[in-house]
């Protein structure tokens, strides 16, 4: 539909510019007095244009798991349950909260839109583990991703910039 649309609009500017210097002599017609001669009106009324589908939104959250004990402690006090972090991540142009967004967009392209990928890294073997979920849209595509990595430099390497915040 667009492609018909781009089509109808410059043959409608290629028919009307040989009117242009004739016009432009006659003293007083300007380039947008000529489009709207030319191009029929809207049928109702103009509405912004929505994202594309190639938009990137995403929702990021980063937190660390709650105690998977049922026990109280002797004082009575249940713990806390963990801090959790959300930032929202567009792309093209890279938006959102997200601290590194021009990051995590180019790391998410390098990537085929694959939070999670292959590394080579070396990390610690010190379970401290973190809870990732990424909600969205990416390119076009759903993503819906959660894992649970086993520290924060296994999710690192393993997401890249995508989780860095």
């Amino acid at each position: 539909m667009k492609t018909r649309t781009l089509t109808a609009l410059a043959a409608a500017l290629l028919l009307a510019a040989p009117a242009l210097p004739a016009a432009a002599d006659a003293g007083g017609t300007d380039l947008p007095d000529v489009i709207a001669a030319v191009l029929p009106a809207p049928a109702g009324p103009v509405l912004p244009v929505p994202d594309g589908p190639a938009a990137t939104r995403l929702t990021l959250t980063v937190a660390a798991p709650g105690p998977r004990t049922t026990a109280l402690p002797a004082d009575g006090l249940a713990p806390a349950a963990p801090a959790g972090r959300t930032v929202s991540l567009r792309c093209d142009p890279p938006a959102g909260d997200h601290p590194r967004a021009a990051d995590a967009c180019a790391d998410l392209d390098a990537s085929g839109g694959r939070v999670d990928r292959e590394s080579t890294a070396a990390c610690v073997l010190l379970y401290d583990p973190v809870e990732v979920r990424a909600e969205g849209v990416w390119r076009g595509r759903p993503v819906s991703f959660s894992r649970t990595y086993g520290n924060g430099c296994e999710l690192a390497a393993r997401t890249g910039a995508v989780f860095a915040f």
